[in-house]
């Protein structure tokens, strides 16, 4: 990957963001919780080529084959408030949503909370982490994976399913859907207070109105997806005709 490429389309007010590029690592996310960066002052992207321990949600591995994909972590400091800080996931998924759609031109809908879906398949997941207060955030790391094209052997047999790829993909489109996710997510970072993305982020829900499963610690149960908030908390009917709202968790959904 070409640095100076990804800073070339980068919006002039995001310039100022450090890039750091590697061939491979554990995982981008981790190397940004190191203290010479998350103790610093700088807003900095990571990227990697590949990770060899990927994470997802719950624990879960992300797949990250070398050449196919995108990996990446940004690091911010804001001065948010708790409750802010719990917008970060849905306001990034509204921005790789919208960069998909501008650099390739193909349709991404999204999953509650964080997976990104283009054609029925999942072609990118988000994972938050950071050191949180009862005031804010000392930081805040947004991890982003994309898979740009399909792997040469296919994906793992656990995810083969549900796993797709927004395109075949080339180093340009790459990295220009690295730099237009970044000037997406910055710019509606920029308003979270004002809550813009919410209504664009409920326009992206592809189950509304649908049948889906709730997975909790408490036990899995149906329910009928309603709508969402202004917090992005899940409103859902249980069979029992119960109205619950979700602000985490994980629901599963027949595509």
């Amino acid at each position: 990957m070409n640095t100076e490429q990804i800073k070339s389309y980068l919006r002039k007010e995001n310039r100022h963001i450090k890039i750091i590029t590697v061939r491979e690592t554990a995982s981008t996310n981790d190397e940004l919780k190191k203290p010479v960066f998350s103790q610093g002052n700088e807003t900095v992207l990571f990227i990697a080529d590949s990770q060899t321990a990927g994470r997802g949600r719950k624990g879960r591995s992300f797949f990250s084959p070398e050449g196919t994909g995108i990996y990446m972590s940004l690091l911010l400091h804001p001065d948010l408030t708790p409750e802010e800080c719990t917008l970060i996931t849905p306001l990034c998924a509204v921005a790789t949503a919208e960069a998909i759609e501008r650099v390739t031109g193909v349709k991404a809908d999204i999953k509650w909370v964080n997976d990104i879906f283009v054609g029925g398949k999942k072609v990118a997941g988000i994972l938050t982490e950071g050191s949180f207060t009862k005031n804010g955030a000392d930081y805040i790391i947004v991890g982003i994976g994309i898979n740009i094209s399909v792997p040469e052997n296919g994906f793992p047999d656990e995810i083969r399913d549900i796993a797709g790829a927004v395109t075949e993909g080339s180093a340009e489109i790459r990295e220009q859907l690295i730099a237009e996710t970044v000037n997406r997510f910055m710019l509606h970072l920029s308003g979270i207070r004002s809550r813009d993305f919410v209504p664009l982020y409920r326009e992206r829900l592809f189950f509304l109105g649908q049948e889906i499963t709730v997975l909790s610690p408490e036990g899995s149960y149906k329910a009928t997806a309603v709508d969402t908030d202004s917090d992005c908390r899940l409103t859902v009917k249980t069979e029992a005709g119960e109205i619950k709202s979700l602000l985490s968790g994980e629901i599963s959904v027949k595509i």
